[in-house]
């Protein structure tokens, strides 16, 4: 009597365990989202951007899953001609915008970094930590030599500002500025204090006195064929701005360079951007956007 009633319990649980399973909802099928695997080449902010991507496909529904490409040394600009005509090993990318970016490619408009890539503060050689404690106008700033690279929106700003730029490879600028082929290394703030901790033996220090600041903003790009993707990543993101889950998340992996970058102490020179139109930011959202004040 007994092992029939064990046996019948056996049943009874395999019954009700079949039953579950088929009645339970089952989930779509995972997309699969291709990105660069730029947190493990280096990038300054790969971990943090991708963990926001982890964020949006979780708040939407979990449908998509990230799989990482590995990093490779081909240009930005001809990725994103591979991205705009739907081809190429990548199905998401994350860049400063602007006007030619978002004619290519399709943005999700909601600045990631809450704008502060264009929070830009300074390396300047360890010789001369000092350079640019006296400098308080553009023009003063104009007799000096910046750094950049020779694609980047950056070097198109600073010159369109009046400022005087040397370009080179993103690989040979900090070599460039301890050789003296220019006078500071612009980078955004939270860049600049990965890039130190992943060279410390160069003869650079981090400047603390002047900022420079334009608008701009770090947005996830996809096809203009991927209409759809586009749309579930921007739900997601506001899904993760409303619930505060975005804005913890940011402030775990940004505040430290916040802080650390001290802004408010800094003389900050206002920059133009001419590669966006401020109408294409949403500007009137100011929970999407970092101020010192």
């Amino acid at each position: 009597m007994r092992k029939l009633t064990f046996h019948r319990i056996c049943l009874l649980v395999l019954f009700l365990s079949f039953t579950s399973l088929a009645n339970a909802k089952v989930d779509p099928e995972t997309k699969a989202i291709r990105i660069l695997d730029l947190e493990n080449a280096n990038d300054p902010i790969g971990k943090y951007v991708t963990e926001v991507l982890r964020l949006a496909i979780k708040k939407h529904g979990n449908h998509y899953s990230i799989v990482k490409m590995p990093a490779v040394t081909t240009p930005q600009v001809r990725l994103i001609e591979e991205m705009s005509q739907d081809r190429g090993d990548l199905d998401v990318m994350w860049t400063m915008t602007s006007d030619e970016r978002e004619a290519q490619l399709l943005p999700i408009r909601i600045p990631i970094d809450k704008g502060l890539m264009g929070w830009r503060i300074s390396f300047v050689n360890s010789e001369n930590p000092r350079l640019l404690k006296a400098i308080k106008t553009i023009n003063e700033l104009g007799q000096l030599k910046a750094g950049q690279g020779y694609f980047w929106p950056d070097t198109t700003i600073l010159r369109h500002n009046g400022l005087q730029v040397v370009t080179g490879t993103a690989a040979a600028l900090p070599s460039m500025l301890v050789q003296g082929r220019f006078d500071y290394f612009p980078r955004s703030i939270i860049e600049i204090w990965n890039e130190q901790s992943k060279q410390p033996n160069l003869s650079r220090e981090v400047d603390p006195y002047l900022a420079l600041h334009y608008p701009t903003a770090l947005y996830f790009f996809v096809s203009p064929k991927q209409k759809t993707l586009a749309e579930d990543l921007r739900r997601g993101l506001e899904m993760a701005i409303a619930d505060g889950s975005f804005e913890q998340l940011f402030n775990e992996y940004c505040k430290p360079f916040i802080l650390r970058a001290n802004l408010k102490s800094r003389v900050v020179l206002d920059l133009k951007n001419p590669l966006l139109q401020k109408s294409s930011l949403p500007l009137h959202r100011a929970e999407l956007w970092y101020s010192p004040l």
